[in-house]
């Protein structure tokens, strides 16, 4: 055959005739496949091949959805996903760490059971008390500039822990580390809502990984503890956290995009004098001394007497403060928790159900790793190794639930939860000082993570979308409030159970009567969250809205038929 003309259309062949070639790419397809004997012209062939790529395209973006725009490539959308993650987990990781070596900080500071019912209760409450204040400033003021404010003021604080003296220096502290944990969650619920402004499933795997950090801070906070704590001592593992903070704080000023509710053009003194002009001062206060009086209150029952006048005014003024709080939100008109979320009906039941359960949650964890210390005499690192299936179970429920929010009926997920919940507490308030730890603690932990991520997810997911985008850092604060402050009560309400039972006759003879009383409080609120579920009317969320992506598809598809028309009429 002669070679072929590259300038012309036409080429002599052998036989003295003339022959149009089809195109080089056919040429070269037929003799790479022998055993097709029916070649494809050209232009169609490219045309398949072009739809083949469309639609797995299609196939992705249908499946994931479209990377926010704030996201410069897919590796920052995934830093920020897990510094969010480790955002999330700020509060519970200090109190899962300081948990597994409370016996020994009690021991080392002269700790009574109140004070060392504080070391869990004193970050929480600060955290749930300035959560939705800081919530509104990372709003005004800007989400990364809180955020990374918070995450620094963290890695110093916790450093302090690691140099205390006595009881006031440990509580204190850790009340302000509490604080700066509030600095970071409503900024980065706030980037995350305003960045997954629409449902997909990309969305709620990003949602499920922030969620995870609730329970998986708590166990990684006391394997990390533990493992310092054996090699050294309780210090060295405050020293090593207050490192490991520093290094997320350089990883956040790349990881964390600037998504801000205020315009980029308006002046920072401008935007500080609407923050001071909106910011609900009489709020904060209010919920600052109303839950932390009414929690003191109790946790001074036991050894002060119920009757005691200093028992009864902090419980007293508590109540009122906290009542006051509620009149007061009703009133101002930048008020720290909307009133109007609380009109939506399923709002309200989610919450209730979500806060009872953590209210278990937090109770039950806190008093199983103390039974592990001063009943099993399990070191620090021991202990840690013991709770590490909650954290490995957490993950995986979390990449499930992932999966799951918009395909399953989210009021069933709401029960499965609520159900988890009673399972795993009705095993520790079973369990004896001798129980197999597999048999009871394995399971229990497993259960307890369930109700945990499920919730959380499907709470977490409706509040988001209950306010508009520019008060997503609001919204964000508005469940972790309360999750905050209502595990502080649970942990004022366990230990006075714990510590009127640690007194009793009965309890001097049984040291493990008082675990399972404190349990048994687990028991009554996971069981009340059950009997709340069948009034929840949720479906699915996170339904994948791809409209938008169809039509970018369909509009490319025809921009590629015509070019292989154009083409197919030049040739």
């Amino acid at each position: 055959m002669a070679n072929l003309d590259t300038q012309g259309l036409k080429v002599p062949s052998e036989g003295g005739g003339t022959i149009t070639p089809v195109s080089r790419e056919i040429h070269t397809d037929r003799e790479e496949d022998h055993s097709d004997n029916h070649i494809l012209p050209g232009p169609i062939y490219d045309l398949e091949r072009h739809d083949s790529h469309l639609s797995r395209v299609r196939s992705i973006k249908q499946s994931l959805g479209q990377r926010p725009e704030c996201f410069k490539n897919t590796l920052q959308e995934v830093s920020f996903v897990g510094q969010a993650a480790i955002a999330m987990s700020t509060t519970t990781f200090i109190v899962g760490a300081s948990s597994i070596v409370t016996a020994s900080i009690g021991r080392d500071l002269g700790m009574t059971q109140a004070e060392i019912s504080w070391i869990a209760a004193a970050s929480t409450l600060t955290a749930g008390a300035f959560q939705l204040a800081l919530g509104q400033l990372a709003d005004l003021l800007g989400r990364k500039l809180v955020f990374l404010v918070g995450t620094g003021s963290f890695a110093v604080f916790v450093l302090l822990l690691g140099f205390a003296r006595n009881p006031f220096w440990m509580d204190i502290v850790l009340g302000v580390i509490g604080i700066a944990g509030a600095m970071v969650v409503p900024p980065a619920g706030g980037i995350l809502g305003a960045a997954y402004g629409r449902p997909s499933k990309r969305k709620n795997l990003a949602f499920s990984a922030f969620s995870a950090g609730n329970p998986v801070g708590f166990v990684l906070g006391s394997i990390t503890c533990g493992i310092a704590t054996r090699l050294f001592n309780w210090r060295a593992a405050f020293y090593f956290i207050a490192m490991l903070w520093a290094v997320f704080f350089l990883h956040a000023l790349w990881a964390v995009p600037e998504v801000e509710a205020f315009d980029h053009g308006e002046p920072l003194k401008k935007r500080l004098s609407i923050f001071f002009k909106r910011f609900d001062t009489v709020g904060a206060i209010l919920t600052l001394f109303g839950t932390g009086m009414f929690t003191a209150g109790i946790t001074l029952g036991p050894s002060d007497g119920w009757k005691s006048p200093v028992t009864l005014c902090l419980m007293i003024i508590g109540i009122v403060l906290v009542v006051m709080f509620g009149f007061w939100e009703t009133k101002y008109p930048y008020p720290l928790m909307p009133p109007f979320i609380w009109k939506d009906r399923n709002f309200t039941l989610l919450m209730a159900v979500t806060v009872l359960g953590f209210m278990a949650f937090q109770a039950a964890a806190f008093y199983l790793a103390y039974f592990m210390q001063e009943i099993r005499q399990w070191d620090a690192l021991t202990v840690a190794v013991h709770l590490l299936p909650q954290a490995v179970a957490g993950l995986l429920w979390n990449v499930l639930i992932g999966h799951t929010l918009h395909k399953v009926n989210n009021t069933l997920i709401m029960g499965a939860g609520a159900l988890s919940y009673l399972a795993a507490n009705l095993l520790l308030s079973l369990m004896h000082a001798e129980s197999s730890y597999w048999a009871f603690m394995f399971p229990a932990l497993i259960l307890n993570v369930v109700g945990a991520d499920f919730q959380f997810n499907v709470a977490n997911m409706y509040v988001m979308q209950s306010l508009p985008p520019q008060q997503q850092g609001l919204a964000s604060g508005v469940m972790n409030t309360l999750i905050r402050l209502s595990s502080t009560v649970s942990m004022g309400i366990a230990t006075a159970v714990f510590s009127s039972v640690e007194i009793s006759p009965q309890g001097m003879e049984q040291p493990m009567l008082k675990y399972t009383r404190t349990f048994q409080v687990s028991v009554a609120l996971a069981a009340a969250s059950v009997l709340v579920v069948p009034f929840i009317r949720v479906g699915t969320q996170g339904h994948i809205e791809n409209d938008d992506e169809t039509q970018a598809i369909t509009t490319e598809k025809k921009v590629a038929q015509q070019a292989v028309t154009t083409d197919t009429k030049g040739h």
